[in-house]
Formats: C-alpha cells, sequence, structure tokens
C-alpha cells in the first residue's frame, strides 16, 4: 500500500514552479513529482512520479489521460489521514473518465467491416446428376456433363463466407468465379427473379458486407448443399433435368434440380 506524505526534507532538495514539478539541481533532465497534502501524510512512504527523457512508445491519448488524471487527483477532498486500498481505485475512475454511450447507428457499416478479414473456400460444384457447372458465355454458366480432358472445363468457384442472417443450418456465402470478376446474383428481370453472372470492380469485391442480391443462404441437406437467394427466399440455384441448359433461379416446383455436391480444391 503506498500513503502521500508531507512535505519532508527530501523534497526540500528540489525547487518547484507552479505546476508543483520538482527539479533536481545536479540533473536538469530529470524531474519528479511528489504528490503531496497537508492532510495526508505519511512520513515513511510516498507516491512519486518519476520523468526522464527515456522514450516509450506511448500515444499521445495516454499522456494526455495521466495528466488529467493527477490534476483530477489532486481534487479530491479527504477528512484525514488516508491510504490508498485496492478498491479506493474504482472511486477514482470515476472522478478521472466520463462514461459515454456510443451510438453505432451513427456509425457507417461498411466502415465497421471493412477490416474484417473474409474467410474463402474455392470449390467445384455438381447437380444430382453429376453434370458439372461450366463457362459458356462470358457471362452464363450451363451444366453439363464432362469427363476425360474435358473435367478441366469446370468452374472453380470462390465461395466467400459473408455478413448475412446466420442460423443453424444456413451460412451466408458469396460465389464468385475463381480468376474472373464475376458473381452470381439474383435480380428481378419484368416479374421473375433471375440468376445471373455479374461483373464486379476487382479492387471492391469480395467483401464482408456484400451486396444482397449477391449473398445465397448456403443450406446443408445430409452430404449435399442447396443454395437459397438471400433477396428472393425459396427461390435457389437450379439447373435442368437437360443437358447443357443454363443455371437458373429456381422454386424448387420439384422438376429442378437444387441439390449439390461441393469438391473442394486447393488454392
Amino acid at each position: 500500500m503506498a500513503t502521500v506524505p508531507e512535505l519532508n526534507s527530501e523534497m526540500i532538495a528540489f525547487h518547484s514552479d507552479e505546476n508543483d514539478l520538482f527539479f533536481e539541481v545536479d540533473e536538469p533532465q530529470k524531474m519528479k513529482c511528489c504528490f503531496q497534502s497537508l492532510d495526508l501524510s505519511y512520513p515513511d512512504e510516498s507516491i512519486q512520479l518519476q520523468i526522464t527523457k527515456q522514450h516509450h512508445n506511448k500515444s499521445f491519448r495516454q499522456v494526455v489521460s495521466v495528466i488529467v488524471a493527477v490534476e483530477k487527483l489532486w481534487n479530491i477532498p479527504v477528512a484525514g489521514p488516508w491510504t490508498l486500498q485496492d478498491e479506493d481505485l474504482r472511486t477514482f475512475f470515476s472522478f478521472i473518465f466520463e462514461e459515454e454511450p456510443i451510438f453505432s447507428d451513427s456509425w457507417d457499416d461498411e466502415l465497421i467491416v471493412a477490416d474484417v478479414p473474409i474467410r474463402q473456400l474455392h470449390c467445384r460444384l455438381r447437380d444430382e446428376q453429376q453434370k458439372c457447372l461450366v463457362l459458356s458465355d462470358p457471362c452464363e454458366l450451363k451444366a453439363l456433363h464432362l469427363n476425360g480432358q474435358n473435367i478441366n472445363q469446370q468452374v472453380v468457384f470462390s465461395m466467400s463466407f459473408v455478413q448475412g442472417e446466420t442460423s443453424s443450418n444456413k451460412t451466408p456465402v458469396a460465389l464468385g468465379i475463381k480468376g474472373k470478376n464475376l458473381y452470381l446474383s439474383c435480380v428481378m428481370k419484368g416479374d421473375m427473379p433471375t440468376l445471373q453472372l455479374e461483373s464486379v470492380d476487382p479492387k471492391q469485391y469480395p467483401k464482408k458486407k456484400m451486396e444482397k442480391r449477391f449473398v445465397f443462404n448456403k443450406i446443408e441437406v445430409k452430404s449435399r448443399v442447396e443454395f437459397e437467394s438471400a433477396q428472393f427466399p425459396n427461390w435457389y440455384i437450379s439447373t435442368s433435368q437437360a443437358e447443357h441448359k443454363p443455371v437458373f433461379l429456381g422454386n424448387n416446383s420439384g422438376q429442378d434440380l437444387v441439390d449439390f455436391t461441393m469438391e473442394s480444391v486447393s488454392s
């Protein structure tokens, strides 16, 4: 425990300015600051703040906090001799610091999640009939059977785990084409929810908070997965029973294929 001393002979060896800082006569580069109060006296112990020219990696905010703490401690009234206890520190905090509410509504959500690392998984998808997904036109995916050397034509997806409504069986993801600035997105064309490949700026995508049209709820069903549109609930990435047809957004009517097997690939 530390006590606050009375002015004694040791402190007389220093001379003070109006800010109560005491400097040693023979060591101008070092100064000591002793806290004292005539009402708070214990001759055998003292609290001292020693300041040197040694540089420390401290922020300006920390320095200011120390100065504010010192100034406010001087003004705390004490009735008689007092010994600093551990529980007294909690009392000091109420004098030194003021609690201010933080309103998240005033923050930009983009800034909050800007520095959050994005977890990605590279994978290939096949439908229930083992048809592979290939990039047919610049912005169109088709499902067809591949074999032999043609197997390399199937696209590799960069699945990003993004911000969205998460539940026990749904995981929000975005599906981009590896090596391309293309992402699967869901938009309304006429009166029909439609799946498309959308070109994006590679400097901005992928990001943790993707626009809702890019987000799919990955649903695991036994050993298979389904991808439900977050923009249009109950609409899923689907393939046709027929060969070489475009991948589309279906409402799981029973004739479309919505279950996929997912194969992870190395980066």
